[in-house]
């Protein structure tokens, strides 16, 4: 940083050199005091502690389903193989191998929302989903089944009609199946077992403020006794029902761990995942750690805890509006270090994502991938689509790569750095120039301007990567150019306009490569002698 003050005058001259907003989305501070690391727009724009990168893109894995794609189910046998799945429409299609989708597997379906679980035992690996509606689908070794009611025997459930089971999770090796529009869940007594006599528990004593049974999950704990899983059950009404012990049979080894009051889930059944030890579940009061629930001495925090309070309002405001859609989902991806929500959306440009950074809880948003559901397969991540398109995302550099490696678009993203009085409160200052610093493996095109004491103002997209990939000094535009270099830094002075108390960066950018965006420096004007 160099400075240089007129002590006459009371102003000096001075460049500082502000890091990208690594602390991320911030909706939650005032705009006098927001940290000058978060923003207030951050959009396709991913924080991590080294800088902000450019999302990655997409490219189509398959195409030709009939319909949207309202599920993606994984299968993992126990030599190492592996099978994808999605439903559309009425229809089950294996889709493992990129292309045009091929013949449905099983047609016939009710709808194309199912949600499955994954349960091994000696005769290998079954997947197992339900919807609700239809019988429960199986896929094992042996290639794919179905369970009907029936009296217990190979293929069937007895005491839960599998027609009624709506969702599924394993504890304790044992499988369990929540009953739609019931506070019941039903499990089968038999550890590793995916048919016999299904047996009741009732959670509805535990409710207080009633509601359904809207999902069962598992949550690790060590109270310093050993790890231990424990089953969750989360009510339609926010109540977090936990027990602990081996088995519900028997009295001895199976208690109440306690009741949470978390806030209601978002409508539908995938609101949750299991982020390492800890469970997170997206509820009307935000994104919720369930180990930050315990209090005990015995037990501590979550190493690192995911915590929404700084998206709030915002994740607020988009659960009041769309809170009765299909398609919001909670999804942990570990090689990521990614937590992040599906919102499904009715507005302009489609559904969106919320992101966060798991090791610095720092947030963004996502745009550009109407989604309406999340897997993962070989540790990628994967998207159902609109059109009957599933893609495999976090993948190359621009959005919609075609099945033959051509077309795409590229990644355009958005920002507003939060307000920064470059230390010096209450003073008027110009800032005359500035330069984001940027490390790419090609050229990018930046629309840019400073703003000035807290306006907000639409920033276009600049234009798209043409056949030009330098500006001369003089001849370029100053607010939108394309600049020359390849791998290594990318910098270039841009001039300003305005003066202000305080002063923020908008920026938009069209990317086709690798970007980060390292810093932004400012070359200021300021003093008292400017009011």
């Amino acid at each position: 940083m160099g400075k240089f003050f007129n002590e006459t005058a009371s102003s000096y001259n001075t460049t500082i050199t502000v890091p990208s907003p690594i602390g991320g989305l911030n909706a939650r501070d005032s705009l006098a005091m927001m940290p000058p690391n978060d923003a207030i727009i951050l959009n396709n724009w991913w924080p991590q502690p080294y800088g902000c990168l450019v999302r990655k893109g997409y490219f189509e894995w398959t195409t030709g389903l009939p319909a949207e794609v309202e599920t993606l189910a994984t299968w993992s046998s126990i030599t190492g193989a592996q099978k994808l799945f999605a439903w559309s429409f009425d229809s089950m299609y294996d889709i493992t191998t990129r292309g045009v989708a091929g013949a449905a597997i099983l047609g016939g379906l009710t709808n194309a929302r199912w949600q499955w679980v994954n349960q091994a035992n000696t005769a290998g690996s079954n997947l197992i989903a339900v919807n609700g509606l239809d019988n429960a689908i199986t896929y094992t070794e042996a290639g794919l089944g179905s369970i009907v009611l029936g009296v217990g025997g190979p293929g069937e459930w007895a005491g839960l009609d599998p027609k009624d089971a709506i969702q599924l999770t394993v504890h304790q090796n044992r499988l369990w199946a929540v009953q739609k529009d019931s506070s019941l869940g039903w499990y089968l007594p038999d550890t590793g077992a995916i048919f016999g006599i299904m047996a009741p528990w009732d959670f509805g004593p535990v409710f207080k403020q009633g509601g359904f049974l809207q999902y069962l999950t598992t949550w690790t704990i060590d109270d310093g006794n050993g790890a231990e899983d424990h089953l969750v059950a989360m009510s339609s009404r926010g109540e977090c029902v936990v027990y602990g012990g081996t088995d519900p049979t028997d009295p001895l080894a199976w208690h109440l761990q306690g009741v949470y009051n978390v806030g209601a889930p978002v409508s539908g059944r995938r609101s949750f995942d299991k982020a390492a030890g800890d469970v997170i579940v997206l509820t009307q009061q935000g994104v919720v750690s369930m180990a930050k629930q315990l209090v005990s001495t015995k037990v501590s925090d979550a190493r690192q805890p995911i915590t929404s309070d700084k998206i709030q309002f915002l994740l607020s405001e988009l659960t009041s509006q769309f809170s009765p859609l299909f398609g919001w989902e909670l999804k942990y991806f570990p090689k990521l270090n990614m937590v992040l929500i599906n919102v499904p959306s009715v507005t302009v440009g489609g559904d969106l994502q919320l992101a966060a950074n798991q090791i610095t809880n720092a947030w963004c948003q996502f745009s550009g991938m109407v989604a309406r559901c999340w897997t993962e397969l070989d540790s990628n991540p994967f998207f159902g689509s609109v059109g009957g398109k599933v893609y495999c995302a976090w993948q190359g550099d621009v959005d919609g790569m075609l099945l033959d490696n051509t077309g795409g678009t590229g990644i355009a993203a958005q920002v507003q750095q939060a307000y920064n009085y470059y230390q010096q409160l209450a003073t008027q200052k110009q800032v005359s120039m500035y330069r984001p610093v940027f490390s790419v493996e090609a050229p990018i095109t930046v629309n840019s301007k400073i703003l000035y004491d807290f306006a907000t103002e639409y920033m276009l997209p600049p234009t798209p990567i043409g056949a030009v990939f330098a500006s001369l000094w003089d001849a370029g535009l100053w607010d939108t150019a394309t600049w020359s270099g390849g791998f290594g830094i990318q910098k270039h002075w841009i001039q300003a306009i305005g003066m202000g108390v305080a002063a923020s960066i908008r920026m938009a950018t069209l990317t086709e490569t690798e970007t980060l965006w390292v810093s932004t420096d400012y070359s200021l004007v300021g003093g008292k002698g400017l009011f």
